[in-house]
């Protein structure tokens, strides 16, 4: 296995100003993009990236083991079920799953070449991944096997999100917004928000959505998608939303800001801003420590109070 440093940093995150937060480096590692990542619990997580990186902590991401897949190709996304079963997806229809808490990792074989830059899950055992030329596959046992659904565009779609097994979300940054409330089995056409691209897609109930996207676009529906609201958000663009487990919102993206909703989302404010040109993704470790991942390897560990 190919080992090659990548850049690790831990953020200090304090109640004080912004300005006086601290950023201490740890060990090198690799300088692979990295894309996504997530926690099985208080101590384990797993970052993917570019060339079939697949990083691990122990230690609530303190620190990180390198790895690759079999295939070196690009990983966009990294869920886990259970703290057994997991999968990694993203492009040339690269699809990894372990049922080992992350210690093997074996090929799913899709029997398709798409790019599949989303991917959404509800409960245990349904997930969806979503890509180009209109692509959505659905399987219903963890990642086993899989099956096409019709969302009758063929457009890249970028961003897909659930709020339970039903009700569905899926965007392209081309303008385009699809609801579902049959799992997937039929799509339907909603108008955007905006027409500034939107880039993440976060549902918190079969009524409530959230989107983000460039230029600090911050939008929520409560009606299922028929209506929008803009929120004030801090301008630049920004690739992921997510919320915590006490639901407050946080978005990544470039300049490597990190936002926080106040406690009603109307207000996403400048949390930190990290050592790395873009933010991919966040992963919440417990109520008060989060982990975002981006380009140049970058990995961020920072406090969330």
């Amino acid at each position: 296995m190919t080992i090659r440093p990548l850049l690790v940093f831990l953020l200090l995150s304090t109640p004080a100003a912004f300005a006086q937060r601290t950023v201490a480096p740890v060990p090198e590692m690799t300088k692979t993009a990295m894309w996504d990542v997530a926690f099985t619990d208080s101590l384990h997580g797993f970052a993917v990236g570019d060339y079939g990186v697949i990083q691990r902590t122990t230690d609530g991401g303190k620190s990180w083991a390198p790895g690759r897949s079999s295939a070196q190709l690009a990983f966009r996304n990294v869920h886990f079920f259970t703290p057994g079963i997991g999968i990694a997806s993203g492009f040339w229809a690269t699809l990894f799953r372990t049922t080992d808490g992350g210690e093997s990792w074996s090929p799913v074989q899709l029997g398709r070449k798409n790019h599949l830059p989303g991917l959404a899950a509800a409960g245990t055992s349904t997930v969806w991944l979503s890509g180009d030329k209109g692509t959505i596959l659905k399987s219903t046992d963890a990642g086993l096997t899989w099956a096409a659904q019709h969302s009758g565009t063929d457009k890249m779609l970028d961003a897909i999100s659930f709020a339970d097994s039903l009700h569905g979300w899926c965007s392209s940054v081309q303008g385009l917004l699809l609801r579902t409330t049959d799992g997937g089995a039929t799509w339907r056409q909603q108008k955007p928000p905006s027409n500034i691209p939107a880039t993440s897609l976060a549902a918190r109930s079969p009524q409530v959505c959230w989107l983000a996207g460039y230029n600090g676009l911050v939008c929520k529906t409560e009606d299922g998608g028929e209506t929008w609201s803009k929120k004030d958000a801090y301008l630049t663009h920004l690739n992921k939303v997510r919320f915590d487990a006490r639901g407050r919102g946080w978005a990544v993206g470039k300049r490597g800001v990190v936002l926080r909703s106040d406690r009603k989302g109307e207000h996403w404010r400048l949390h930190t801003t990290a050592q790395a040109e873009v933010l991919n993704s966040i992963a919440f470790i417990s109520d008060t420590v989060a982990v975002a991942v981006g380009n140049d390897g970058a990995i961020f560990r920072f406090g969330t109070r």
